[in-house]
């Protein structure tokens, strides 16, 4: 089975913060009157209570609520922006989906006219149905009251409001949904920015040991998500349970829901935002547009999102954040054998021959800015042209998750963390491959590590040649590379040529001469450097967690449009290399298999799911099939969270249209 990775386990000490959240305390009324209005709306009458209002009153007060003239409407800051969330969900009512732990204002409308406004007080009371805990509001004028529920599920609000001058109670009461809500990044409010980046940071200060006992059970650090993505990554050099097959999506919805658990730990407020990267490609393209010129893929990195306030902007020299709040983030030490580690000894992929302390982002592959030719797929940063055929041309489960893994996302991980070292010199080569072969050579570096590793082409160095000290710079500098077949004689043979030439992409009209060069260049005499977000140890990086939850959203969508019909759990509907499930069973063969992309492999994270047979919202790991019906978007759906829209209208720019969600079209898929 997939290691529970990480459960357990102290990770190591880091410096301790104060909580930077006071508990939300129980909204109470302020005075006896309304504490009695309360109980008779609550059903709970004492004899006190009952005492103070007539035969009459208690009338009145039935037949407004079961003639249903008053009506409950539900706000908070994003509805009047941005309308009701999640409005496209079948099972959504409008305008009657509430968020936990975020301020939401009760409007009670349809109170007679003939009621004197300035003698009217409102008061709210919601009944958790799962529980049976209630949540109290307060009055906020007339005919409005404040409420925070607590809790992710469904509730039965009541409303009253009360008037001082006819001793009238006027009832209401209707049933909400209570969800965290999932919205793009680059529309959330400046307070929740902000909530959402100190919470993020806050798992990089404070160790889980520490924080469990400050936040709760559900906190967890980023050594225990580093840990918990790099071990199941890379398990043995012939495994991935998170990657290429057929589990990436499911593995990774799980992920991301187990890291926002975490994050809700600190702030309970906060939802997992979602980054739609397909913008940043359209604004881009807005820009060489405008200055009459090609796109630039390093245009992405003036946006919004790699400020200093966001994600901050990776130095040109350090290749490292240098401002901010995520300035000089460290990169975690392993202390112990059993778990992965680069040679220097950080949580980074074994073939990583990265020195940094910190966190990389090269944004560029060997000097070169990728995804300028498009020639390799994760080469290109997704557009909506790539996400919009996902919508409208795949029809099997097996096709899509291969073709999110791949077409709709791999880019951004690539170029976000690009390759850098001793290859910005592979320009020496330009008279022996020309500069097009230079090119794609450069491109293509940031899996060259990964695959000689796995195949044993190549050994890491010890850790005593790449301890990084003083002492050993100078050796560290000339022993601390890969160690490949053939490097130490002076001529390859023909099957180490044969191995080697597999490795380079699109060389097929390379000579043997030119194979043999570039291998000792590239293999014998070079030290490549991949960025954090290269697979393995991708999660280590904040800008990691909002990229999935785009894919999973997409899935939400399409399901409401264009619904999946076939999902057999069979690799062959995606690639022939993924035939047994995943790409790594159908490279090594033999006894290798895709544990971890069955269809009943359960997935690494926790997710906060409704349990049917419990009748309750439960904390568990699900297998893949599983994860992936929880998130059917009809009657089925299961998650503590929705997303807010489904809304691509800055594909409009490209001609492209994304089809308009019908509630009516929906099926059961």
């Amino acid at each position: 089975p997939i290691k529970n990775l990480g459960r357990g386990k102290v990770p190591m000490e880091t410096p301790s913060l104060s909580d930077q959240y006071e508990p939300i305390p129980e909204e109470t009324p302020k005075n006896r009157k309304q504490q009695l209005i309360l109980s008779a709306v609550a059903g709970l009458f004492v004899l006190g209570a009952v005492a103070n209002y007539s035969p009459s009153m208690l009338s009145s007060q039935s037949s407004l609520s079961e003639s249903g003239l008053l009506q409950i409407e539900f706000s908070n800051e994003y509805t009047a922006i941005h309308g009701h969330p999640a409005t496209d969900y079948h099972w959504v009512k409008d305008g009657y989906l509430v968020e936990p732990h975020r301020s939401t204002s009760l409007s009670i409308i349809g109170v007679p006219d003939t009621l004197d406004e300035s003698k009217l007080t409102t008061s709210c009371v919601g009944t958790h149905k799962q529980s049976g805990e209630k949540v109290h509001g307060t009055n906020a004028g007339s005919k409005q009251c404040q409420m925070k529920f607590l809790k992710v599920g469904d509730y039965t609000v009541e409303a009253s409001v009360i008037s001082s001058d006819t001793d009238q109670i006027l009832t209401t009461s209707v049933d909400v949904q209570s969800r965290y809500v999932r919205r793009d990044i680059r529309k959330i409010t400046e307070e929740d920015k902000a909530n959402y980046l100190n919470a993020a940071r806050t798992l990089y200060d404070i160790n889980t040991a520490d924080g469990i006992q400050i936040y709760g059970e559900n906190y967890k650090c980023m050594i225990y998500f580093g840990t918990l993505h790099l071990e199941n990554s890379v398990p043995d050099k012939y495994h991935d349970h998170l990657h290429d097959g057929l589990g990436f999506l499911t593995q990774h919805m799980s992920l991301t829901n187990e890291y926002e658990l975490a994050l809700q730990s600190v702030n309970p407020s906060v939802a997992m935002p979602y980054w739609d990267f397909t913008q940043d490609m359209v604004i881009i393209r807005d820009k060489a547009k405008a200055n009459k010129r090609a796109v630039d893929y390093q245009d992405l990195w003036e946006l919004d999102l790699w400020q200093d306030d966001f994600f901050g902007t990776s130095d040109t020299h350090l290749h490292t954040v240098t401002k901010g709040r995520w300035a000089y983030t460290r990169v975690p030490k392993i202390s112990r054998e059993t778990e992965v580690a680069n040679p220097y000894g950080y949580m980074r992929a074994p073939w990583n021959l990265d020195v940094s302390p910190y966190i990389t982002r090269f944004h560029k592959s060997c000097g070169d800015n990728m995804g300028s030719k498009g020639d390799y797929e994760t080469n290109q940063w997704p557009t909506c042209a790539i996400h919009h055929y996902a919508v409208s041309s795949i029809d099997s489960w097996a096709y899509f998750t291969g073709y999110m893994a791949i077409d709709a996302h791999g880019g951004v991980h690539r170029l976000i963390g690009g390759a850098g070292g001793d290859c910005d010199n592979w320009g020496e080569m330009l008279d022996l491959l020309g500069p097009e072969k230079v090119s794609n050579l450069r491109e293509y570096a940031t899996f060259l590590g990964r695959f000689v590793w796995r195949e044993s082409t190549c050994t890491m160095p010890s850790s005593e040649k790449c301890d990084g000290s003083t002492k050993n710079k100078k050796a560290g500098d000339n022993e601390c590379k890969l160690h490949c077949v053939g490097c130490t004689n002076d001529k390859f043979t023909e099957d180490e040529l044969t191995t080697y030439a597999g490795y380079f992409h699109s060389f097929d009209d390379a000579s043997k001469f030119q194979v043999a060069e570039m291998t000792r260049k590239v293999f014998c005499d070079s030290k490549i450097v991949v960025g954090e977000q290269i697979e393995a140890n991708s999660a280590i990086d904040a800008t990691f967690w909002p990229i999935h939850p785009t894919l999973e959203r997409l899935l939400h969508y399409k399901q409401m449009v264009n619904p999946l019909t076939n999902f057999e759990w069979d690799g062959n509907l995606y690639s022939s290399l993924w035939a047994e499930g995943c790409y790594w069973a159908t490279w090594f063969g033999g006894d290798t298999t895709c544990t971890g992309h069955r269809e009943e492999s359960p997935t690494v994270g926790v997710s906060h799911v409704y349990d049917v047979e419990e009748g309750d919202w439960v904390m568990k790991s699900m297998t893949n099939r599983a994860m992936l019906e929880s998130a059917f978007t009809t009657h089925t759906y299961k998650n503590a969270y929705v997303y807010a829209d489904f809304s691509y209208e800055h594909c409009e720019k490209e001609g492209i249209t994304f089809k308009k969600v019908s509630k009516k079209s929906q099926t059961s898929a």
